[in-house]
């Protein structure tokens, strides 16, 4: 239900809301950190139903945060070539910045001492965010973090963000992601922490080719255990708008650049450094 209401909203709300924008494993203590940045613009809340939808701006990526259940739907950002090394904060910390009634997550404390296996996993993960160092510390925020199961989050998950990775130093790099929440059998955090687990994670790549030609791959991704290659999970962007609905996917591409899928992830380009 979450869901269509937010695909719903979106279908009038999302482009002029979000086209400014721009996990590793789970480390860290949950002892606040010391910086206090001061806050990022809050693009305007929205009422819907139940659902009160908040598009957050944190200047190196956009979160659109749903304030009832206490998780984001949907993140972006746009990656240059890879100057960077701010260093990721050895904390996570919850988010100062969201406007007054908007909740989150009542605990930073790892879902680890909930139920084993489980990640703090990010959404914008804090590496892309590394030329920063208040960008940076906002990807350990609370709102960018939800349950991951550990093996996703630092295998598949993370096979993803290296593609983004490697190929922003050969051109820029638009990236698109958010959850799916389809299933309450696993939402195991939600007395501890206060939010629901994704079922699913999705993220889309857009960039260009050496002949400037535009050129996409994306992935839906279960969020479980026992997963195979990325190979697996490739899915058109038109696949994705169906699953999930083109407004919350809001990606404006070519048709033909939706209806691609490649064969296999783009390999990673020689010499790629991941850090």
């Amino acid at each position: 239900m979450l869901m269509r209401a937010a695909h719903r909203l979106l279908l009038a709300c999302l482009p002029a809301l979000l086209m400014s924008c721009g996990g590793g494993g789970d480390s860290g203590t949950s002892a606040p950190v010391s910086v206090t940045p001061s806050p990022p613009p809050v693009l305007g809340p929205i009422t819907y139903g139940n659902d009160w939808l908040v598009p957050m701006d944190y200047g190196g990526f956009t979160l659109l945060y749903d304030c009832t259940q206490h998780i984001a739907l949907r993140y972006e950002y746009v990656l240059g070539a890879d100057t960077g090394n701010a260093a990721r904060p050895t904390s996570f910390t919850l988010d100062p910045t969201l406007p007054a009634g908007c909740m989150q997550q009542t605990s930073t404390n790892s879902y680890a001492s909930v139920v084993a296996g489980w990640d703090r996993g990010h959404l914008v993960t804090s590496n892309h965010m590394d030329a920063n160092p208040t960008y940076i510390l906002r990807a350990n925020y609370m709102t960018n973090i939800i349950p991951q199961v550990s093996s996703f989050n630092q295998g598949i998950w993370s096979n993803a963000e290296d593609v983004a990775e490697c190929y922003r130093d050969l051109a820029p790099v638009h990236v698109y992601g958010g959850i799916v929440l389809n299933d309450t059998s696993n939402d195991y955090f939600l007395i501890s922490h206060g939010i629901p687990t994704p079922d699913k994670l999705w993220k889309a790549i857009v960039t260009t080719d050496s002949a400037g030609a535009t050129k996409a791959i994306a992935w839906l991704i279960p969020n479980r255990t026992g997963l195979g290659s990325l190979d697996s999970y490739l899915i058109t962007i038109a696949e994705l708008e169906q699953e999930i609905g083109m407004r919350m996917v809001g990606i404006d591409v070519p048709t033909a650049v939706k209806m691609n899928k490649p064969v296999v992830t783009w390999p990673l380009p020689v010499g790629c450094s991941l850090e």
